[in-house]
């Protein structure tokens, strides 16, 4: 009898011993078999053939499976062809979410800042190799306006070591934009034009 395998793959083969009868060939070496015959997938081996093809180990009593015409034990087969999810690191024997060029159980393709699950009918932001919903990746990777501290979405300004709303980034005193590559000076950190500042400007 051949021994009860959990099917965790479609793969997964049952294999029986077989008396000899008609003449049988094993599909490793070629010989006739002349005593019993391992079968597997409609093929044939002699029972010191019927290994692993990556470690070698004997197959007639643990779970066999089958990757282009060549058997593996259970261990080597996922090693070799099964993949791996992004978030736990185990494999994945059954259903299987595709993302961001990685593979993840779909328990566990989850935003990365609150661990919603998403399903067919959300999208994602990806950043680091991590997965955000929408809500998530404007709150804590976009980066927030030095003026308004509000997530930056569009266009933006770069001064004084931050980031700044275009409508945002003034004169904190006169409220005077500095469109049009108009001098600013720093005041504790704040943009001021320089009539505020006690500076004469150049016409």
């Amino acid at each position: 009898m051949p021994p009860t395998i959990s099917e965790h793959s479609r793969y997964f083969l049952k294999f029986s011993l077989e008396r000899m009868g008609d003449v049988k060939v094993c599909v490793v070496c070629n010989e006739n078999i002349t005593d019993r015959a391992m079968k597997a997938k409609d093929q044939f081996y002699h029972e010191n053939h019927f290994t692993c093809a990556t470690c070698g180990a004997d197959l007639k009593n643990i779970p066999v499976f089958s990757k282009d015409g060549k058997l593996y034990c259970d261990a080597d087969y996922k090693k070799n062809f099964v993949p791996k999810c992004a978030k736990c690191n185990e494999y994945i024997t059954s259903d299987c979410v595709r993302a961001m060029d990685q593979s993840w159980h779909p328990e566990h393709f989850q935003c990365y800042g609150c661990l919603t699950q998403f399903t067919s009918n959300m999208s994602y932001r990806a950043k680091d190799n991590h997965p955000y919903c929408e809500h998530c990746y404007t709150d804590t990777v976009l980066p927030k306006c030095g003026g308004c501290g509000d997530p930056i979405t569009d266009k933006a300004v770069k001064a004084l070591e931050k980031q700044w709303h275009i409508k945002c980034f003034v004169c904190q005193e006169c409220k005077t934009t500095f469109e049009g590559s108009k001098n600013f000076y720093s005041m504790e950190g704040k943009p001021i034009c320089g009539p505020c500042a006690g500076a004469e400007e150049e016409d």
